[in-house]
Order: C-alpha cells, then sequence, then structure tokens
C-alpha cells in the first residue's frame, strides 16, 4: 500500500462559497496561512480552535481545506461523529480516509497505529500534511490515547488541528511538549460590519433590517445562517418597520439553536442552573445559591462554569446572549410565575447587598448597573445591556491627550443622523428615537480639554472599548470647593448652580479631595445607534447614580436622553431651564438625590413599584401569586405612575407614548389583576405591598 489519496472538496464555486462562510475571520484565517507556509522544521503545531455550539468552527475548516488544497497541500478532516470512539474505529476511518480503494486491513491495534503514523509520515514528507480532528469533546476516552500515543508518533513536520467547544486543558498543558505546540484559536461572534457583509451576500441591503438582524441573532453565526436561509428575512423585509415578534420562523431559528447549545447539558439539575442564569446578569455561586434559595455544590457549579455558552468575565460569569434571551422567553411562557420568582431574588440580593456596601461606606458602582438590570425597564434593557462588552475608562493625561483630540477632531468630521428602532419582546410596541447629527455634536462644544484638565485631571475620561480602541469621552466634575465656582458660571451648570442659597453652597463646598456629588457634563460617543457603544455610555452612567449621592446631568433636549433620564429615576428640573446648546431652545437638567436615608428611600420605592418588599425577604413571598398572571415591564410602568396619583395624559407624558396606549395597558392591567378601577387597583397593590 504505497501512496495515499486525499478526498477533495467538489470543483466550482468553491471559493465563493468559502468567503462568505468565514465572513468576519481574517484574524483565524490569517494565523492559519502563516501556519500553512511555515517550512519542513518547524517542529510540532497543534491548532486549538474552540467556541460555543454554531459559532462556526466547521465552516472554518471548511476553509482551512480549502487554503491547503490551494497551497498544493493534503488536508484530512476526521469528525468524532463519523466513527465510534476507539482507537480501533479511529486508525480505520483514518486509513479510509487516505486510501478509499483498499480493504480494512484485519489487523491488531499496536500494528494499525504503527500503519496509519507511517503513512502520514510519508505523506508529510512529500509535502504540507495536515490532520484536523473535529467535534474532539466528544472523542471520549480516545482523548488520552490521541494525545499519549498516536500523536507523538506522527512525524513531527504535520499540521494538527484540533477543533471543539472547550479548548485543551488539563493533561495537555501538564505535558511540556504540549504545551508548546499549542496554538490556542478562540472564535467569537461577529461583530456588527461582519454580519452587515454576510446579509449583503444574502441579498438584505436595508440598514434597518440589517441592524435589527444583527441585535436579534447577536452575531451568533449559526443563528445567522439561519436567518438567511429561512423565510424570516423576506418576512422581515416585507412589513413596516421590519419586525413581526410572533413570527413561527424566529422561534424555530432560537429553538433549533437553544436545542444545539442544551446537547452540553444531558441532567435536569444542571439544566436548572442554566435557566436560573438566564435570569441573572453576572452570577457567581453565592448568588445563584441566593436565587434558587439552596447551595448549589461547588462540583456542579464547576460544570456549568465549564459550558460553552458560558464565558468568564471580571465580576462572575455569564450566560451567551442568545441564550439568555431564548432560554428567559421560553420561562416566561411556559412557568411566568417561576420566572417572578427568580427575578425577584435577583432585584433582592442585589438590594441586600447596595444596602450592606452603602452602610459599610463601601464603593456601589457595580451594584449600580446590576440594579438597573433588573429593575430598569425593557428599554433600559434593550438599549444598554443587550451586549456584556468589557470597557474601560482612563482619565485623561499628557499620554493619551493625543488620541482625545483626535476623537474630538473624528467626531466633528464623521457625525451623522442615528435612528433608534426597539420593539417591546411582549407586545410587540415600536418605539423610535431619532438623534441629529446636529444633537450629537452639542455636548461637545462644552468640552475644552485644557479648561477641564487644570480644573481637575480627573474630568476628562477616554472610554475603551474591548480591543483598547477609544470609542468615547466623558465629562464628569465632581462637585467640591474647587470645582463650585466653574460649575456657577459656566454654559450648562449655571442655570442650576448659579440659583443655589447660601446655604446650599455652603454645604456642596467640600474638600478639594472630596465631592458632594457630580455634574454630567458629557458621556459621548460616536453613534448611539452602535449598541456597544450605546452600552458604554449607559453603564458609564448607571454606575455613578446610586454611588454619588448626588448627580445633576445637562443631557440636550431630544426625546431619546430625556426619556432615559426619567426612567432611571432622574427628577426633571422643570423649573430650571437654560438655552445652551443652541441659544433657542429651553432645555431641563435632570437631578437624583440618594445621599443618606435617600438611597433607602429611592431602593425601597423601586421595590415597591414591583411589589416588592426589602429586607431580603423570601422570593415566594414576594412573587406574584400564581394565579395572577405577571404584567409586562411597560404594565408595570403604568401601575407605578398611577399608584403616584398622575392623569393618563401625564403618563404618556412621562413614558413617551399615546394617552390611548395608556389607556390600552390599563384595561389590560385591569384584566390580569381582576379589578374595575383605578382605586380597586391602588387598593390591591396596597394589599400585596
Amino acid at each position: 500500500m504505497d501512496g495515499m489519496t486525499e478526498i477533495m472538496p467538489p470543483e466550482g464555486g468553491e471559493d465563493h462559497k468559502g468567503r462568505e462562510r468565514t465572513v468576519g475571520r481574517d484574524r483565524e484565517l490569517a494565523l492559519f496561512r502563516e501556519q500553512l507556509q511555515s517550512g519542513p522544521g518547524a517542529g510540532r503545531r497543534l491548532l486549538n480552535v474552540y467556541g460555543t455550539g454554531g459559532v462556526g468552527k466547521s465552516h472554518l475548516l471548511d476553509e482551512f481545506r480549502r487554503l491547503t488544497r490551494l497551497a498544493g497541500g493534503a488536508f484530512y478532516l476526521l469528525n468524532s461523529r463519523d466513527f465510534p470512539p476507539k482507537p480501533q474505529e479511529f486508525c480505520l476511518h483514518l486509513l479510509r480516509l487516505a486510501q478509499p480503494e483498499a480493504d480494512d486491513p484485519a489487523e491488531p491495534l499496536p500494528r494499525l497505529a504503527i500503519r496509519c503514523q507511517r503513512l502520514f509520515s510519508e505523506a508529510a514528507a512529500r509535502g504540507k500534511t495536515i490532520l484536523a480532528l473535529d467535534t474532539f469533546e466528544e472523542m471520549g476516552e480516545l482523548e488520552g490515547w490521541l494525545r499519549d500515543e498516536f500523536l507523538p508518533g506522527l512525524h513531527p513536520d504535520i499540521f494538527l488541528i484540533v477543533s471543539g467547544r472547550y479548548p485543551l486543558q488539563s493533561a495537555w498543558l501538564s505535558s511540556p511538549g504540549w504545551r508548546r505546540a499549542i496554538i490556542r484559536l478562540p472564535l467569537s461572534d461577529l461583530d456588527y460590519f461582519s454580519v452587515r457583509d454576510y446579509l449583503l451576500h444574502a441579498g438584505i441591503q436595508s440598514d434597518e433590517a440589517v441592524h435589527q438582524i444583527w441585535l436579534k441573532t447577536k452575531g451568533h453565526p449559526l443563528t445567522l445562517s439561519l436567518f438567511a436561509a429561512t423565510t424570516l428575512t423576506e418576512s422581515w423585509c416585507s412589513l413596516p418597520g421590519y419586525g413581526s415578534y410572533s413570527c413561527s420562523d424566529r422561534d424555530e431559528v432560537f429553538d433549533h439553536v437553544v436545542r444545539t447549545w442544551l446537547k452540553e447539558v444531558p441532567d435536569a439539575g444542571l439544566r436548572e442552573l442554566v435557566e436560573a442564569t438566564a435570569v441573572l446578569g453576572h452570577f457567581n455561586q453565592e448568588l445563584l445559591a441566593f436565587v434558587l434559595d439552596r447551595e448549589v455544590p461547588t462540583d456542579l457549579f464547576r460544570r456549568l462554569t465549564g459550558l460553552s455558552f458560558i464565558r468568564r468575565v471580571d465580576r462572575g460569569w455569564l450566560l451567551h446572549d442568545l441564550m439568555r434571551d431564548a432560554v428567559c422567553s421560553e420561562l416566561r411562557a411556559r412557568a411566568p410565575s417561576r420566572f417572578g420568582e427568580l427575578w425577584s431574588r435577583c432585584v433582592l440580593f442585589t438590594y441586600n447587598r447596595i444596602m450592606e456596601l452603602s452602610a459599610r461606606k463601601r464603593p456601589i458602582s457595580w451594584e449600580c448597573s446590576e440594579w438597573f438590570y433588573y429593575v430598569g425597564d425593557h428599554l433600559i434593557r434593550e438599549f444598554f445591556y443587550q451586549r456584556f462588552s468589557p470597557i474601560h475608562s482612563e482619565p485623561l493625561s499628557p499620554a493619551n491627550w493625543s488620541e482625545a483630540e483626535a476623537y474630538i477632531r473624528m467626531r466633528h468630521e464623521t457625525a451623522q443622523d442615528a435612528h433608534l428602532v426597539f420593539y417591546h419582546p411582549d407586545t410587540g410596541e415600536r418605539t423610535e428615537y431619532y438623534i441629529k447629527r446636529r444633537e450629537s455634536l452639542l455636548t461637545l462644544r462644552h468640552v475644552h480639554l485644557e479648561e477641564l484638565y487644570a480644573l481637575d485631571p480627573g474630568i476628562v475620561r477616554l472610554i475603551r472599548g474591548p480591543q483598547g480602541s477609544v470609542i468615547g469621552l466623558s465629562a464628569i466634575i465632581p462637585i467640591n470647593g474647587r470645582t463650585l465656582d466653574y460649575l456657577r458660571t459656566e454654559p450648562l451648570s449655571a442655570c442650576y448652580f448659579g440659583r443655589l442659597n447660601e446655604s446650599q453652597l455652603k454645604e456642596m463646598r467640600v474638600a478639594p479631595d472630596s465631592r458632594f456629588g457630580y455634574f454630567v457634563k458629557t458621556i459621548d460617543i460616536p453613534n448611539f445607534a452602535d449598541h456597544s457603544m450605546r452600552t458604554a455610555a449607559g453603564l458609564t452612567f448607571m454606575s455613578l447614580m446610586l454611588s454619588a449621592g448626588f448627580i445633576v446631568a445637562a443631557p440636550p433636549a431630544n426625546p431619546f436622553f430625556q426619556s432615559i433620564h426619567v426612567r432611571l429615576g432622574c427628577e426633571e428640573t422643570k423649573d430650571i431651564l437654560h438655552t445652551d446648546y443652541d441659544g433657542v431652545t429651553p432645555t431641563p437638567l435632570f437631578v437624583l438625590d440618594t445621599r443618606g436615608a435617600k438611597l433607602h428611600q429611592y431602593l425601597n420605592r423601586m421595590l415597591a413599584s414591583f411589589g416588592l418588599q426589602p429586607g431580603g425577604m423570601a422570593a415566594r413571598e414576594t412573587a406574584p401569586e400564581p394565579e395572577q398572571p405577571l404584567l409586562t415591564e411597560r404594565e408595570r410602568c403604568v401601575v407605578r405612575l398611577t399608584a403616584e396619583g398622575k392623569t393618563n395624559q401625564e403618563i404618556a407624558n412621562e413614558l413617551y407614548i399615546e394617552e390611548v396606549t395608556v389607556k390600552k395597558h390599563l384595561t389590560a392591567i385591569f384584566r390580569k389583576l381582576e379589578v374595575k378601577s383605578r382605586t380597586q387597583l391602588i387598593h390591591k397593590l396596597q394589599k400585596r405591598i
């Protein structure tokens, strides 16, 4: 048996298909080409490709095979699902790939393994040879034999690829030889521009359709390809506003993806944990135990965090966005009381944590962001929490001054209109906002780097995205004895601070190294239609809200900015207006005061609006009664404002909806809670609280 035959993909259209499949994988392809071009004697190399189910590992291997063929090399791909996970079967399957016309040899395993190793060594001597093993997580006990016996016996010039849901760990890394050989290649979801390129290939050219599909698929390649392959995209593009949220095709797409991922979770105990993490934002073992109201064994928690759709982040772990949305949606429909119980305990855990830290005078910025994730309405979560991307900020300094100047120049040169569209996940109600180019630049007109740096070097901060590039700039001024005169005389802030009496000013004149609160001059990003940038801006503001004690913010007079501040609990200064942005438009400021006992009052008021009680009360005591259907988030907002005594028109103004929509919400609320009037509604709420 001399010579080998490689099974090649069919001719015709191959290059185009490869390029379409591998949109957004330029870095991965560049790394592979680099390895492909390395000559003999480079030593053993193992490329470890890993990522969640449906992230595109198999498609990437197909493209690797195409590139190898174009380079004149031989590429052999084995999928663990194609043969029983036994050494004998592995060798036979490998020989069938190498010599498809030959009969299976009847030999014992040691001789069979040597035969395979010899054949591949001969191939490596003739030219570039690659052996790829796909779906490696299903190799089972075969993995140890491959690692310790078979693969070390191959010629070192054979380039190995191991692809699966998890990175190679434990015994692989304890071996110095394998540790040196392994090249890790994690695959993540696609960014917006890669999704847009893919959809353009699929014939979808509308910017709004592309944006909505990107938000719904989260850039997950399998979900994206299923969208493009079904009638869903056609139905989206044919409907006004691109969005039918009862579309059965969409449900089938997400069900398919969730089923793909849940193959990793065979037992009911682990699935219960996945269900709970879907309701949570960031989670850890302590929070999970509180939410489930029982201990979570460490070995079970480790199995949970080892799943491919859960990733480690700075403050714990996160479930994949797509998985979280799909599991939450299914849980709300299947077991609304259970969903309400889990959600209630999440809120109470965060409440208790904020109370504990504030009593000890400890920072609560992180807990503030988590608080608003749970209690913010659907627009807050949609606008600022759909994608958890790592961001950080750094103060302006001589080292990054040129970057700050370049960012401001870029903003003026590239600013454009932004159109934000959102559909309520339960009702399908459409909400849209427009931010004109001119409006997006208004706050930067009042940002003068030298002036603010001289006032306090920490005022201006650069916001950096996951790749380290500058994606935003904030100017947040601490209120103290050094800055108060500036705030009393400068545009945007003078209308508020200039009207304070001497007693109020005296209270704010704290030491320069301290602060009474903050004045938010701007949190600027290039494009509020970009979800990752919007998240960076929103979380920057929300991390201050409760921890600062006192905040005054000066957003432009645009419904989007003003609605967000109201939804976050800030109070509009209706009797204090300025025209500093354009000299014409009366513009209010927004204030939030959570100093001392006011923090407790603020949190308790928000708890009460959801029918919860402070003090760590068990979720089973606070969750909605099983016979009472859960209200939607918008309906809860209407209930809260109704309880405050507001009229339908006042509620409509505050929520930026039509009065007729308020009436529809009240009708639904009355039906669900079995009441017939506002008086009965308020009485029932008081009994529950």
